[in-house]
């Protein structure tokens, strides 16, 4: 049992390690995969997202993803070729026991190439504190008594970059390229030491196609990975209709297949869900999921819109 526990251990910090939070909603929460992404729109400054995320429904101590991303966009008052924005994105990631809190402080510059496409390069900047709720272990484990119950590792950078106009999207970003092990998370005796933190990156772009009745249909694909793992691929297809609702679904490889839902609930409040099921060989054991986002701010709607010949807007809700 205690040989059991002992893999368990080492598997799972090893799992946690390696992975970045993954949001069916990744088009709504932008920002998140990538900070180039804060401030692309200029239609008002202020833009508040928060959401949450549980995987398998029903199980106890079971994987929860939770975010928070406020940013303010400096709107130039005349006309503008280049803007900046600035913000503060924190997420957590539960994993049993294991809990990964992020906190970033974030810059983006933003610049008209063309009259219609924006160029935008951002970086987030702060730190992560690895942690463990030994609450819910055996706390007369050795390995559970001499291990630390968190540490934090710092700097941790991620840049990006993005191009965006009305109909199309492209974000790059680079994660875990400035802190490359939980050092401190385990002595050099304990197991699991050095668990490893390998650079990743994500890649996101999409196309927006303009359809009869006030439809537009926005078709994404979000791709991930690390130098050491095989790329995950996930598809959006999106229906927008006047701005007001949209529903989708999502095919992330060959494990889940998502359905997707968004409400502007008011002008300025729009609210995205997504449930998730497994269609792989694990369906039975890896539960389905669900997933909800906010975002509130009048860069969802149309209120305060700026009259420019080089208006530009983002390739969104």
């Amino acid at each position: 049992m205690k040989k059991f526990f002992y893999i368990s251990f080492l598997l799972i910090t090893q799992l946690s390690a390696q992975q970045l939070p993954q949001y069916t909603q990744f088009i709504f929460n932008k920002t998140g995969y990538n900070p180039a992404a804060g401030g692309t729109s200029l239609l008002a400054p202020t833009e508040i997202i928060f959401g949450a995320r549980t995987q398998w429904i029903g199980v106890n101590n079971n994987p929860k993803l939770a975010f928070l991303n406020v940013h303010y966009t400096f709107i130039p008052k005349r006309a503008y070729k280049n803007w900046h924005s600035v913000g503060v994105y924190f997420d957590q990631d539960r994993n049993g026991a294991f809990i990964d809190n992020s906190i970033y402080a974030c810059y983006a510059f933003h610049l008209l190439v063309t009259k219609k496409t924006e160029m935008s390069v951002g970086v987030f900047a702060g730190a992560k504190q690895f942690y463990i709720n030994s609450t819910i272990l055996d706390r007369n484990d050795p390995a559970v008594a001499a291990s630390a119950r968190s540490f934090f590792a710092y700097p941790d950078v991620v840049p990006g970059i993005r191009i965006n106009n009305k109909k199309f999207f492209a974000d790059l970003s680079f994660w875990q390229v400035s802190i490359l092990k939980q050092k401190g998370y385990f002595s050099s005796k304990q197991i699991g030491s050095p668990s490893l933190l390998p650079p990743h990156y994500i890649f996101s772009i999409g196309r927006k196609f303009k359809l009869p009745l006030e439809n537009k249909l926005l078709v994404a694909l979000n791709v991930r990975g690390s130098y050491k793992s095989i790329p995950n691929f996930e598809l959006n297809v999106m229906n927008y209709w006047y701005k007001r609702f949209a529903y989708g679904l999502s095919i992330r490889g060959k494990n889940f297949i998502c359905g997707i839902f968004q409400v502007r609930v008011i002008n300025n409040l729009v609210m995205g869900f997504a449930y998730d099921m497994s269609i792989n060989k694990m369906s039975k054991p890896a539960l389905n999921s669900a997933e909800i986002m906010i975002g509130v701010s009048p860069v969802f709607g149309t209120t305060g819109e700026r009259k420019s010949k080089s208006a530009v807007d983002d390739c969104s809700f």
